[in-house]
């Protein structure tokens, strides 16, 4: 079916009488250059080329060394560094991503972003974060719990508990470790290895590092109604009760209600993605992060080697656990669980039982 023409029902024969007055142009021995409209495409394809040469140029993964930042993700990485997306337009892995992800087991990473001109201007959007740093000395930074870290920076913050930031003149690095078990100290030493390296970058292709990391994001755990984990026989032989109804999902939460001598309620609630680092954060927000993953809060004893003596109420078939304000917290596979319970200790027991079944489906 034919359609029409914005400009007209002559349009298409004027296009095709100007291509082909092109073409002799070019066949008469005149440059094409001088064709009508040549100038303006040559130049929007030289900018494009430019443009593709910046962004290779500032590839973000081009400042470290795989195995400079192995060491604070305890482990080989699982794949190459690749860039990462995380615009409105896109989020994700992407050739063209502004940030780089070093991707360790169970889905962990550290995110390092590089700003190579408009640092400044980054850096004080921050501000001040009170409690977490002294940066009255060029080269070093005081820790909130009293250690000090030296660098090629001129100046250094940290924001929240988990990025760290690091600027020289004009450029600045930015690493984001809360999906890692690393400490704000490994995060200096990675973000002072990319400033010295800065002005001579590595030759890097991240192309294959991208696609590897695609394929490997399909291996996930796949979202789904978060009742769906667990049928309603498996959910009362974990609350060893009967259900007084279906379980009722609400988005990313599902609610057992069920009878213990008296009627209950506990309430799952799924993080499908970014779990870990959920996990990380909420930790600190609730105060039982310090400068160092589990130095002040109950886990299980695979997460942190400092970590206190565990509870055993924290073992389970997850990868860290805790208990925070009468909430249970559980990630496993970056998926993280948890339950409200509101003061009711009877149903945060219940409520754990319900996450060890849930997480031994994943």
């Amino acid at each position: 079916m034919m359609t029409s023409h914005p400009l007209g029902g002559q349009a298409p024969t004027r296009l095709l009488i100007a291509a082909l007055a092109a073409l002799l142009l070019v066949a008469c021995g005149k440059p094409e250059a001088d064709a009508p409209g040549a100038s303006q495409t040559a130049a929007a394809s030289s900018d494009k080329q430019s443009s593709a040469d910046a962004d290779a140029a500032h590839d973000p993964c081009s400042l470290l060394e795989p195995k400079e930042v192995e060491a604070a993700l305890g482990g080989t990485l699982v794949g190459a560094p690749y860039r990462f997306e995380k615009t409105n337009r896109h989020f994700g892995p992407a050739v063209d991503g502004d940030a780089c992800r070093y991707e360790g087991a169970n889905f962990h990473f550290i995110e390092v972003e590089v700003e190579w001109e408009g640092g400044a201007q980054q850096m004080n959007m921050y501000g001040t974060v009170q409690g977490l740093l002294n940066q009255n000395m060029k080269g070093t930074l005081k820790l909130a719990d009293g250690s000090e870290l030296a660098g090629e920076w001129d100046e250094a913050r940290v924001v929240t508990c988990c990025t760290f930031l690091a600027m020289r003149g004009d450029q600045l690095v930015t690493v984001n470790i809360a999906g890692s078990n690393a400490t704000l100290e490994q995060a200096g030493g990675i973000a002072d290895a990319a400033l010295k390296r800065i002005d001579k970058a590595l030759q890097v292709d991240t192309a294959k590092g991208v696609a590897a990391a695609i394929a490997r994001d399909a291996t996930r755990p796949k979202e789904r109604d978060p009742c769906s984990l667990l049928s309603r026989a498996e959910a009362e032989a974990a609350l060893e009760a009967p259900l007084t109804k279906d379980p009722v999902a609400d988005g990313s939460k599902c609610t057992y209600a069920y009878t213990d001598n008296m009627p209950r309620t506990v309430m799952l609630d799924i993080n499908w993605r970014h779990g870990f680092e959920a996990y990380r954060e909420r930790l600190a927000l609730t105060g039982q992060l310090t400068g160092k993953l589990g130095s002040a809060v109950r886990l299980s004893p695979t997460l942190a080697p400092e970590a206190v003596a565990p509870d055993p109420a924290l073992s389970g078939p997850w990868e860290a656990a805790s208990v925070s304000q009468m909430q249970f917290w559980a990630v496993k596979k970056d998926v993280l669980i948890n339950t409200d319970s509101a003061g009711d200790y009877k149903r945060l027991e219940h409520a754990r039982k319900l996450v060890v079944a849930a997480m031994s489906k994943l």
